[in-house]
């Protein structure tokens, strides 16, 4: 009888030992996992902002300019107006360098040669007394960077003079317009908060903390400011004004409303 309680005894001890030991691996376990778990900490919801659009605006001067001019040849062959083309061209190249404008500044952007034919004759009409033959035309230009804009207008005096009978017209913009988008940027970031916090005084909300900030595409580009040049029969290129330029910047901004 004994032998019997005291072998009831250890079974009991054994089981309390192997209970106590799961209990400790379980705590082991479950403990990394219990660590892990955040905890809610922010009293702001995704689902509760105010999204606006702030819009920054620069106004400044241009401080270099852009003319496309360039010569348009024709003759009855390829090689004649070709030649006659280049031989041109050289011209105008020479009173650019003259002018002051480094080669760095003086790039070609279109090359073309087309022939032009004339329409044949309707059956039954009277021949011309001459014969029109096809007519080869050559085309060269370049776009050239003034960064005098005060020697614009003698820029364009010079390649008309040289034999310029093309010219596209003029385009004022910013030789590095980092630091005008810079101070477009910080005002469309002011207008953002404006706007947020005259909508949430008319609704009646607190503003709270930003939640997101997105630049809108498009914004913070530099206009150019274009003007026209025609050739004017006396020659000269008449009075150029290059006027201001509007740095424009938009930033696309989300608040957290406060509960």
């Amino acid at each position: 009888m004994l032998k019997r309680v005291a072998l009831v005894a250890l079974a009991i001890a054994l089981l309390a030992a192997v209970g106590l030991g799961m209990s400790w691996l379980w705590g082991q376990v479950s403990s990394p996992a219990e660590a892990q778990t955040p905890e809610a900490t922010s009293d702001h919801s995704p689902a509760e902002t105010i999204t606006v659009v702030g819009e920054g605006t620069v106004s400044i001067k241009p401080d270099i300019a852009k003319v496309s001019v360039g010569v348009e040849t024709s003759a009855e062959t390829v090689s004649e107006a070709v030649a006659d083309n280049e031989a041109q061209m050289e011209a105008i190249l020479a009173a650019l360098k003259a002018a002051g404008i480094e080669e760095k500044d003086i790039q070609t952007t279109n090359y073309t040669i087309y022939l032009e034919r004339y329409p044949e004759q309707p059956v039954g009409a009277e021949s011309s007394t001459s014969e029109q033959k096809p007519v080869y035309r050559v085309s060269n230009m370049v776009t050239v960077t003034v960064r005098d804009l005060e020697s614009v207008g003698d820029v364009l005096d010079a390649v008309i003079e040289a034999g310029a009978n093309n010219i596209w017209g003029i385009s004022f913009t910013l030789d590095d317009p980092k630091v005008a988008q810079a101070d477009a940027r910080a005002k469309a970031i002011e207008d953002a908060g404006s706007r947020a916090q005259t909508l949430a005084e008319l609704s009646g909300v607190k503003l709270g903390p930003v939640m997101s900030v997105t630049e809108v595409i498009g914004g913070g580009s530099v206009p150019l400011a274009s003007y026209a040049v025609a050739e004017r029969a006396a020659g000269g290129s008449g009075t150029i004004s290059p006027g201001e330029l509007e740095v424009t910047y938009q930033v696309q901004m989300s608040y957290f409303i406060e509960r």
